[in-house]
């Protein structure tokens, strides 16, 4: 009896053995294995013990080789992918199939850095002041005002720029240069002091001396012409001072 006792343990610490380090075998084989040796062990003693040693030996496989049933191998997870390759993945990106080259945000949207619904790759007029309505290409449509320059400052019955009148024109030159592609009128006017037909002229006149100036900061001069409207349109009253110093101005308007 002493002797089984021995032989069971012994036994019993090889299956612990053998059973722990299952790992890719079938866990069927595991416990007939374990009932083999159950089986084993009665065969020692008495008949009935070897079918008690069977019965022992398979519960106890069972119990072990459940323990050791090995874990189904988890997939690493794919990296996101980025379809079009503006370097926004996939699953972040607000603005799939951007062409090649374009420059996007971090919502991988193409930039517009002038903000005229016309991303940065199509647009072919930088720079477009805000408001400026603006065709396909990004560029100003025809008869769209680009810039208003108001409150110019001339001598009485002169068309003679004065230090005002350069500085803002000077504001308008960068504007210019980055629609080089586009012609322009540079449109006078003036307020309804003095006969109508005179101020026709003398909007003519200043529209001129307006267009001279932008040409000598180097302004391409077939890219503009002047134009005069006299008293018409006007923005503002003409029954107050500041309403007739509104009224005295140039346009760059879209040819």
């Amino acid at each position: 009896m002493k002797f089984t006792v021995r032989l069971f343990v012994l036994l019993m610490a090889a299956v612990l053995s053998a059973c722990s380090s299952v790992k890719e075998r079938d866990y069927e084989s595991c416990i007939v294995g374990s009932s083999a040796l159950g089986g084993a062990i009665g065969a020692s003693g008495a008949g009935a013990g070897a079918v008690a040693g069977v019965a022992v030996g398979a519960g106890v496989g069972a119990v072990i080789c459940h323990l050791e049933e090995p874990k189904p191998m988890v997939a690493a997870a794919a990296a996101p992918s980025d379809s079009d390759g503006d370097g926004v993945t996939d699953d972040k990106d607000r603005c799939p199939g951007t062409p090649a080259g374009a420059e996007v945000d971090m919502n991988g949207c193409a930039l517009d850095s002038d903000g005229d619904g016309v991303a940065d790759y199509k647009d072919q007029c930088a720079n477009t002041p805000a408001g400026v309505k603006v065709d396909m290409k990004g560029c100003p449509v025809k008869d769209e005002v680009v810039l208003t320059i108001d409150r110019l400052g001339f001598a009485f019955d002169s068309a003679t720029l004065d230090a005002k009148s350069r500085s803002a024109l000077d504001a308008a030159v960068a504007v210019i240069k980055s629609h080089s592609s586009v012609k322009m009128d540079v449109v006078g006017y003036t307020d309804t002091s003095g006969p109508e037909e005179y101020n026709q002229k003398l909007s003519e006149r200043r529209a001129q001396a307006a267009v001279d100036y932008l040409v000598s900061k180097g302004v391409a001069a077939d890219q503009l012409r002047a134009t005069g409207r006299g008293e018409a349109d006007p923005v503002a009253s003409n029954d107050t001072r500041d309403g007739r110093e509104r009224n005295r101005r140039v346009e760059l308007v879209v040819r």
